[in-house]
C-alpha cells in the first residue's frame, strides 16, 4: 500500500479587473477561501463523522490567524480506508495556494498550484504500517527516508529541501512531526537487520537469475527442434541456425555457470560485515549504493550527513494505542511546500505561524 501525500491538481482560471495591476499590489489585494469536496472511501459513518469534525478544527485553527493576500486557497480534506493490519484511520486536511498574477491590468488566478499545507493524521509521507513492497523490498529491504527528524519543543522537524514541484518549478519543503512524548510512529532498522535482509533478497536475486538462464537454454531446445523440423530440406539454413544456436547456447551456461561467483563478492561483504561488534551490529542502518559494488543494489553504511543517504525505517506497532477508535489521532503529519515566488514564499511563512503545535499535540490520543 502507498500514501500519496503530495499532487497536483488542475482547477480553473479566474479573472478580475483591477487597475494599476503590479506584482507589488497583488501582496496587498485580499485572497479567496474556497472548500472543496473530499475524497472519502472505505469508512464508517461514526469514524468519518469524527473525522471530519478534526479536520474542521484545522481548518478553523489555520483560518483564526491566517489571511490570505495574494491568493486564491483552496481547501478541504480526504478520508481513506485503512488495511486490516493498521490499527488507525489516515486523513487529512490540506489548502493549496494558488497565486494571482497581473495580466494587462486584469487579475487572474493560476490554474496549477503545487504550493500546499498538508496537516495528515496518522499518515507520513512513507508507509509506517507495512514492509518494503516491490523494488523497494528486493533492495534496501526497508521503506526510506532521507533526513533524521530532531526532537525540539516537544514535537520533531526535518530541514527544509529542496523540492521538484513539477510544471518546471523548483522550491521548498518543510515538515513537522507531532507525536507522543519522545516517541515516533515507526522504528529504524539496524545493521544487523539491514544485512541478513540482504543476505535472503541476494540469495533469491541470485537463484531467480539462475532460473532466467534455463529458462532461455530450455526454450533453446524447444526452439532448435522446431528448426530442425523446419530446415529438415534446407542444409544451408540449417547449418546457419546451427551455427547461431551453438553461439547463444554457449553464452548461456557460461552465464549459468558463473552466476553463484557473481555473486559471490557481495556475500563475502555482507558475511565479513555481520561479523562486526555486536554493539556495531545493533546501531542504526543508515545506507546509500555503493558506486563499486556488484550491480544495482550494493550498499555501504554512511551516516546522515551523507547526501546520497537512506534512513531505513520500519513499522512500530507499539507505539499505537489500540483501545482507541481508530478515527483517533495518534501522530500528526505536517507538511509544507512551496513556489519561491514571493507571493507564495510569503504563504508559507505566514500559514506556518498559523499552525498551533501544542494544539495539535493536545489532540493526540483524543
Amino acid at each position: 500500500m502507498k500514501y500519496i501525500i503530495l499532487f497536483f491538481t488542475v482547477f480553473f482560471s479566474s479573472s478580475l479587473t483591477a487597475q494599476d495591476c503590479t506584482d507589488e499590489s497583488l501582496l496587498q489585494k485580499p485572497g479567496v477561501w474556497e472548500e472543496t469536496s473530499g475524497s472519502i472511501s472505505g469508512i464508517t459513518s461514526a469514524d468519518l463523522a469524527r473525522e471530519k469534525k478534526i479536520e474542521a478544527s484545522f481548518h478553523s485553527m489555520i483560518k483564526s490567524k491566517y489571511t490570505p493576500m495574494g491568493l486564491k486557497i483552496k481547501f478541504g480534506g480526504a478520508y481513506g480506508s485503512s488495511y486490516p493490519f493498521m490499527p488507525v484511520n489516515s486523513y487529512y486536511y490540506h489548502i493549496r495556494a494558488f497565486q494571482f498574477y497581473c495580466e494587462e491590468n486584469t487579475i487572474k488566478t493560476v490554474a496549477e498550484s503545487g504550493t500546499i499545507l498538508q496537516i495528515n493524521v496518522n499518515n507520513f509521507i512513507v508507509d509506517i504500517y507495512d514492509t518494503a513492497q516491490g523494488g523497494r523490498s528486493s533492495a534496501e529491504g526497508f521503506n526510506v527516508i532521507y533526513e533524521l527528524p530532531v526532537e525540539k519543543d516537544g514535537y520533531w522537524y526535518f530541514r527544509k529541501r529542496d523540492e521538484n514541484m513539477g510544471f518546471g518549478i523548483f522550491g521548498k519543503s518543510s515538515a513537522w512531526l507531532v507525536t507522543y512524548d519522545g516517541k515516533l510512529p515507526f522504528a529504524f532498522v539496524t545493521k544487523k537487520e539491514f544485512l541478513q535482509k540482504r543476505k535472503i533478497s541476494l540469495t533469491d536475486e541470485m537463484h531467480h537469475s539462475a532460473e532466467v538462464d534455463k529458462e532461455v537454454l530450455k526454450n533453446l531446445e524447444t526452439e532448435k527442434g522446431l528448426e530442425e523440423v523446419e530446415y529438415k530440406n534446407d542444409p544451408e539454413k540449417l547449418a546457419k541456425y546451427i551455427r547461431g544456436y551453438n553461439y547463444t547456447k554457449e553464452n548461456y551456461e557460461k552465464l549459468l555457470a558463473g552466476n553463484e561467483k557473481n555473486y559471490q563478492p557481495e556475500f563475502d561483504k555482507i558475511e565479513t560485515l555481520l561479523k562486526m561488534p555486536v554493539e556495531e551490529l545493533n546501531q542504526q542502518a543508515i545506507v546509500k549504493l555503493d558506486p563499486d559494488g556488484r550491480g544495482e543494489n550494493s550498499y555501504l553504511f554512511t551516516d546522515d550527513k551523507d547526501p546520497f543517504c537512506e534512513i531505513l525505517i520500519k513499522p512500530n506497532p507499539g507505539y499505537f494505542n489500540k483501545k482507541l477508535p481508530r478515527s483517533t489521532p495518534q501522530f500528526i503529519f505536517v507538511y509544507v511546500t512551496w513556489d519561491p515566488k514571493p507571493i507564495l514564499s510569503k504563504f508559507r511563512e505566514d500559514i506556518i505561524k498559523a499552525v498551533d503545535f501544542a494544539k495539535l499535540k493536545s489532540m493526540l490520543g483524543k
